[in-house]
Parts: structure tokens; sequence; C-alpha cells
């Protein structure tokens, strides 16, 4: 199974819609928060070339934000379609 990872922050609609598209392929993911717990934010900034959010990671490679998860969703790329 894969291992899929989303840093999120409050509010953030982007954040919202990529998580239930996972959740609605039924693939489970670790949320970091990187308002709830700062520390979170530098270690994305190491692992992500973005810096807008959702940043999502799969199996460590970042894949971008919501755009890109829908696009390897529509395209029957992201793991479990």
């Amino acid at each position: 199974m894969s291992k899929i990872e989303i840093y999120t922050r409050p509010g953030c609609g982007y954040c919202t819609h990529a998580k239930r598209l996972l959740a609605g392929q039924g693939l489970s993911f670790v949320e970091y928060d990187v308002y709830q717990h700062p520390q979170y934010l530098a270690r994305m900034q190491l692992r992500t070339p973005g810096n807008t959010y959702p940043q999502i990671l799969i199996n460590d490679v970042a894949i971008g934000g919501f755009s890109e998860l829908l696009a390897m969703q529509e395209s029957k790329l992201l793991p479990g379609c």
C-alpha cells in the first residue's frame, strides 16, 4: 500500500478537497497540520518545492497540491485507482 502524506492548514478549501478525494478513493493518509504543529512547516519546506497548501507526498515523492492530485486521479495514476 502506498504511503500518502498531506501538509495542510486550517481553512484551506483545497486541503479539504484533497482529503475528501483521498478518502473517497479509500486511501489512507497522514495529515500534518502546520498551524497546530509549526515544526511541520520546516519539514514541509525541506521535503517539497511548494509553498502553498496542501502539499502532498506519495511514497516520499512530492506530487504537488490538489490540482496535481486530481489530475493523477483522473488519469488513473493514483494508487488504488
